[in-house]
């Protein structure tokens, strides 16, 4: 019973003469207490609500931090990937100089003439120039050799893939495609093969093989769901699904 009711129960109790003072005290201390009860919901609520609001601006935050977090992470990351290169890279350097030293005391001590051998990032460097330059047959030549005088190292799978980039520039589609299959087949496990699979992608939407592009970028998010070419892969199929639905 609201406050209103009561105090129209209590004007009728009054006028009808039925009603005693000590029962209008009554009343009256009623309506204090339901009032006063009114009152200590009404402050619960609103210190819940309270609550649930701060709750959630903490939880905004901790979010916020935690992609700031995440943001670092993966520029820490970067980072450790391109030191991880450049050493790698040395390695392959210190291992060719120590094998060429080691030719040269060979041939040294057996008489023969010594033809020093170009350092592996010598070559893949000038494979690479010809590359950015758009000499891409030079480009194939170039990686070609490389992979030919090193084939264990790092820059093998890089070199695999821009052959298959190369031959895409020169739009031979098969050649391409050859490549990037090489690059799946023996190195399954490098962070490359993601790249190859979604040069292959492209290249089957660019000659209008939309089924196939499907198909590449389904096992491409399969297979490699962490990696960049995933959430690429994701909206270009995302993309292709859509054209078939408005078809």
């Amino acid at each position: 019973m609201d406050r209103r009711a009561c105090t129209a129960l209590l004007g009728v109790f009054v006028f009808s003469g039925c009603v005693t003072r000590e029962d209008i005290r009554g009343i009256q201390t009623d309506l204090f207490n339901i009032q006063k009860g009114i009152e200590t919901r009404l402050g619960n609520v609103k210190d819940q609500t309270d609550s649930v609001q701060t709750s959630q601006a903490d939880l905004l935050q901790e979010i916020q931090d935690l992609s700031g977090n995440l943001s670092a992470l993966k520029l820490d990351l970067a980072d450790y990937q391109q030191r991880m290169q450049t050493l790698s890279a040395r390695l392959d350097d210190l291992e060719a100089s120590l094998t060429a030293r080691m030719d040269s005391q060979i041939e040294l001590l057996s008489g023969s003439k010594f033809v020093e051998k170009p350092l592996p990032s010598t070559t893949f460097n000038l494979a690479n120039t010809d590359f950015v330059r758009g000499k891409y047959s030079e480009a194939i030549t170039g990686f070609r050799s490389y992979i030919k005088q090193f084939p264990k190292g790092d820059r093998v799978p890089e070199a695999t893939l821009k052959i298959g980039d190369s031959f895409a520039k020169q739009k031979d589609i098969d050649a391409a495609m050859g490549a990037y299959d090489h690059l799946l087949q023996s190195f399954p496990k490098d962070p490359l093969a993601a790249s190859a699979l979604m040069r292959k992608g492209s290249l089957m939407e660019t000659e209008g093989k939309k089924t196939s592009a499907k198909e590449i970028y389904t096992t491409l998010i399969k297979s490699y769901p962490n990696s960049n070419e995933a959430k690429t892969a994701q909206e270009r199929l995302r993309t292709l699904q859509l054209d078939d639905v408005t078809k």
